[in-house]
């Protein structure tokens, strides 16, 4: 090739960038500056985006922070609440134990009281039985000394003497004298001995 072809070849290409610049240099441009509106709208989107996340986050924060301040506020009221109960449980307890130590305390006087009183009657139930049967005593031996005497004095057999002491036996003992039993002690036959 020689320098003229070459030479030509060169004039034809330098004429095909500008043929081209010509056929495609508006579309590049548009596209160039489509590229750039591009990037100037994503950096606006990207800075909305974060805008928007910052004022969601402080949304969220903000609306959590009043819901652990509403939590706050119910356990205290809760705690406030059961504090209540308990004290009001501990003063019901107090009022009881104290009617049921008021209740025993009037118990224990009243079982003190009729324990005194009943002492009292056991005692003069015991001192006039002692009494009565120091009476009953001293009647029986005015009796046997009546008896003795009077044994002594009329000499009676020793049938009756048993017949006697026997009658006075039963009478001590709280029953009467059977009829039968007298006929047998005046049989002269009877099996009734008095030891020797």
């Amino acid at each position: 090739m020689n320098d003229e072809t070459k030479a030509n070849l060169r004039d034809r290409l330098g004429n095909i960038d500008q043929i081209r610049d010509i056929l495609f240099g508006s579309q590049l441009r548009d596209y160039t500056n489509r590229l750039d509106q591009l990037e100037t709208n994503l950096s606006v989107l990207q800075q909305e985006l974060r805008d928007r996340a910052d004022e969601l986050k402080q949304v969220l924060s903000t609306e959590l922070q009043a819901s652990v301040d509403a939590m706050e506020k119910k356990l205290k009221a809760l705690g406030i609440k059961d504090e209540e109960e308990k004290n009001d449980i501990r003063l019901q307890v107090d009022r009881l134990n104290k009617r049921l130590s008021s209740n025993v305390e009037r118990l224990d006087e009243a079982i003190d009281g009729q324990t005194v009183s009943l002492r009292d009657d056991l005692l003069s139930s015991r001192e006039k039985l002692q009494e009565d049967i120091l009476s009953l005593r001293n009647q029986i031996f005015e009796e046997l000394e009546k008896r003795i005497g009077a044994l002594t004095d009329a000499k009676l057999a020793r049938a009756d003497l048993a017949e006697i002491l026997f009658e006075l036996g039963l009478r001590l003992k709280g029953t009467e004298f059977v009829p039968e039993l007298r006929g047998a002690a005046d049989n002269k036959d009877s099996n009734y001995f008095l030891p020797e």
